[in-house]
């Protein structure tokens, strides 16, 4: 999937919109799709996600731990701050790190 943008070996996933149980599916698609293409590190941009829910953490985990198991990573970056609070409040920043940018996550 050359598609995304890379920066310092990390593949740059933007997401849009709402990360809830009605996206959730193809989000799903999109990272399986993206791993069986060799992306193993991987930056989740949130910058434009306005809304994030426990099935869109869900997702998010399951993609992390694909990545692990591929001797790769995930981080996310650019949350707003009501997308913040529910991955630190969930406790999922314990898993994936929380960058302020794309720029610092792929440093």
């Amino acid at each position: 999937m050359n598609d995304f943008p890379v920066a310092n070996g990390w593949t740059v996933v933007p997401l849009t919109g709402d990360l809830d149980d009605f996206a959730a599916h193809e989000v799903q698609r999109l990272f399986e799709a993206l791993a069986d293409g060799g992306a193993t590190r991987m930056v989740v941009d949130l910058t434009a996600v306005g809304f994030l829910d426990s099935t869109g953490l869900s997702v998010l985990l399951g993609a992390a731990r694909r990545a692990r198991g591929d001797r790769g990573a995930l981080r996310l970056a650019g949350a707003a701050p009501q997308v913040r609070d529910v991955v630190e409040l969930s406790g999922v920043a314990a898993v994936l790190p929380l960058y302020p940018d794309v720029a610092a996550a792929c440093a």
